[in-house]
């Protein structure tokens, strides 16, 4: 799904998740919600699979063959630890946003292997029926919050310790995902 439709609405990345086992056929999977705590903008961008040739003319020719998707997202002064965070849920731990470790703890797991990352966007109820096309990789969950799916890898990550604590680290952490 475009961050833009021909309604005139401009739908901004809110939250990212990744999964290792999501399934696009059945629709299922164990999605990991990355925190919000001090996270940056989400950056979208586009990579161009291209060749692009002088002729002996010297015009240019150019071949596009694919349009691939760059997600990165960046934390500063992010906590090593979950029970830190502003988003961690007490009451139920296994559906709570992730901090620091566990983050840096997934990319070293899963570094070579392709992931699923999901961008969660905002949407009014009103607007979700004057989108005419939603791919088959988008999701809606039960709240009205669209997401597109994307296949990647983890392209690069970076983990520089910012303050020590007794106990647990804030850190700046850097990741971005490349679609397969």
């Amino acid at each position: 799904m475009s961050n833009y439709s021909n309604t005139g609405v401009f739908s901004i990345p809110i939250g990212v998740q990744v999964s290792i086992d999501y399934d696009p056929i059945a629709q299922t999977g164990t999605w990991y919600k990355l925190s919000d705590h001090n996270r940056q903008p989400i950056g979208v961008s586009y990579e161009l699979v291209e060749q692009a040739d002088r002729m002996a003319n010297g015009t240019l020719r150019k071949y596009v063959i694919a349009r691939k998707f760059k997600i990165t997202t960046d934390w500063r002064d992010f906590p090593t630890l979950d029970t830190n965070l502003v988003d961690y849920d007490f009451s139920n731990p296994t559906n709570t946003a992730h901090a620091a470790a566990w983050i840096k703890a997934f990319y070293e797991i899963n570094a070579f292997q392709p992931v699923y990352v999901k961008l969660m966007y905002a949407q009014e109820p009103s607007s979700l029926s004057s989108i005419p096309a939603i791919p088959s990789s988008a999701y809606t969950d039960s709240i009205n919050t669209t997401g597109q799916i994307y296949h990647s890898y983890m392209t690069t990550f970076t983990y520089d310790v910012t303050k020590r604590r007794q106990g647990y680290d804030y850190v700046n952490l850097k990741i971005e995902f490349t679609e397969i």
